[in-house]
């Protein structure tokens, strides 16, 4: 076993392989509860399979379940929303830049496509990413933070005939389709 301050690194990810029933699972869950122990780091599990729910909810973690339904563990609604945003942060870049690039990321994702997105598409995206999120940077409360559909509405209201195309790939998956 090789083991090292993983914060010391260039790149501080790890990658834990091994054949089946070699331990993996438990020195996951090892480091997990150090890191936990001994560090203020935030940690996040993407545990498809929910091995990690018991040691999540003993340490006092929230497990958030992502489903088609929207339903959280105990039923009520739980959903993600990509457009959500960090006032705080960065120091060094504009909030709305970092969330545009992310959003021109997740749209790259969602169109695909050999070429990815053109010019133009980045163009439409990016103003309109801009311009649904002018009424909560004017009163950053949550109330009027903007999700998916704010930005499908406004990509409908471009001019541009690229916009209706991203639209309609923002849309497929804002809405759910019976």
């Amino acid at each position: 076993m090789i083991l090292c301050d993983r914060k010391q690194l260039k790149n501080p990810n790890g990658l834990i392989l091994g054949t089946p029933g070699s331990g993996k699972s438990f020195a996951a869950k090892r480091e997990i509860t150090n890191a936990f122990l001994i560090t203020d780091d935030d940690i996040f599990i993407c545990d498809p399979e929910a091995e990690y729910f018991a040691l999540v909810k003993r340490l006092g973690g929230q497990v958030i379940r992502l489903s088609p339904t929207g339903k959280g563990m105990d039923g009520t609604p739980q959903y993600v929303n990509p457009m959500d945003m960090n006032l705080n942060y960065s120091e060094d870049d504009s909030p709305l830049a970092l969330k545009s690039d992310f959003i021109l990321s997740l749209c790259e994702l969602v169109i695909g496509g050999k070429e990815g997105l053109q010019p133009v598409d980045k163009t439409v995206i990016d103003r309109a990413v801009r311009n649904v999120y002018r009424d909560y940077l004017a009163d950053p409360v949550p109330e009027k933070m903007p999700i998916l559909g704010d930005l499908y509405d406004e990509l409908l209201k471009q001019p541009e005939p690229e916009a209706a195309r991203i639209a309609g790939s923002v849309g497929a998956v804002c809405f759910r389709q019976s």
